[in-house]
């Protein structure tokens, strides 16, 4: 993490990176392959957008690099100075660019400099140091954008505001900040902040019900799984080219996610199955008095918790289950052992 800080990952690197945290998030320290039931990228988006929330490491080292390029805009300090004096110039950032013979550090600087400053806008002190159509310094946008006719008749793309209002730039005094949604709400640059603009992706957040529930974490990921219907019934392994037989344990129809989790399943608790997985974690729990709906959300996943590990009993233990009363204790038994995770509201 030091060196993500100071360097941008070679592409050949993050691979390896990747493979091995692939690897050890699926198989840990096991040399027998695991089947891997969810891309690697799906993993890495936020759990809000639909994954696991487990860190992309070339974003990561994006959002850590922007951090300097903030400090060398808003500060002052020897190190700023240096590379002010080396690579700048009179020139302001956004002008400069990568050239031979820059060091390692300013050239992973600008290889992150234009997602670094699509995510900001600007105040301007004389305006040296804004491009006046490039950057977002005016109501949060940049002119091209505003106004994209004007901008491709222009025959000085890339002139500062001050070399655009030459007769009255004198007459300005702003202050030139990064501002946006990078910063916290004490105007301090973030790289988890930053990291999370850099991520965002524009989609209803699913899961939030899942990932409030108060159980543990294993549990969570089992039911997020489960949710995406990628758990490896037998269905779903003969999809992946296995070949055994595909019946239910506990009767002779195929084993489909469907059948295990939701068919008949709720009927000794007194309580309409729903209609499917999604449905589980929706409209079905509508039906419930909004007071006690994580209480019902928390019942189904001890169910279906405790139906997959007593699948998994006959299937690979090869124990044998007599009653389905057997699995309703298994229920019960988790719902004791995860009260210690609910508190009052």
């Amino acid at each position: 993490m030091y060196m993500m800080s100071f360097f941008a990952i070679p592409k050949g690197v993050l691979k390896k990176l990747n493979y091995f945290r692939s690897r050890f998030f699926w198989q840990g320290d096991e040399s027998k392959r695991k089947y891997r039931l969810a891309r690697w990228n799906i993993l890495c988006q936020p759990k809000d957008q639909g994954g696991l929330g487990i860190h992309d490491l070339n974003i990561k080292n994006t959002a850590l690099l922007s951090k300097w390029l903030f400090k060398l805009l808003t500060s002052d300090g020897t190190w700023q100075q240096f590379l002010r004096n080396k690579y700048l110039g009179s020139k302001p950032l956004v002008q400069v660019d990568w050239k031979t013979g820059d060091s390692r550090f300013w050239s992973s600087l600008m290889k992150v400099k234009q997602n670094f400053l699509r995510f900001g806008t600007f105040k301007i002190k004389n305006g040296s140091q804004v491009r006046f159509w490039e950057d977002a310094w005016f109501e949060g946008q940049g002119l091209k954008d505003r106004y994209p006719g004007l901008y491709s008749i222009a025959r000085k793309k890339f002139i500062t505001i001050a070399e655009a209002l030459t007769d009255t730039g004198a007459a300005f005094s702003w202050r030139r900040t990064l501002i946006g949604p990078s910063l916290t709400q004490s105007d301090q640059f973030s790289v988890k902040s930053h990291y999370q603009a850099l991520i965002k992706n524009e989609v209803p957040n699913l899961n939030k019900r899942l990932w409030k529930l108060k159980a543990p974490l294993k549990i969570k990921v089992f039911l997020w799984y489960l949710r995406r219907g990628v758990i490896l019934t037998k269905d779903n392994l003969a999809k992946r080219n296995w070949h055994g037989d595909i019946s239910y344990c506990f009767c002779h129809k195929p084993e489909t996610i469907k059948h295990l989790f939701l068919e008949r399943r709720f009927a000794p608790f007194g309580i309409r199955a729903p209609s499917s997985i999604s449905n589980m974690f929706g409209s079905w729990l509508e039906g419930f008095n909004h007071n006690i709906r994580n209480i019902v959300l928390l019942g189904a996943a001890s169910v279906s918790w405790a139906l997959w590990l007593t699948r998994n009993d006959i299937v690979f233990e090869r124990k044998t289950i007599y009653s389905p009363l057997q699995v309703i204790y298994v229920t019960f038994h988790w719902l004791r052992t995860w009260a210690v995770l609910q508190k009052a509201d």
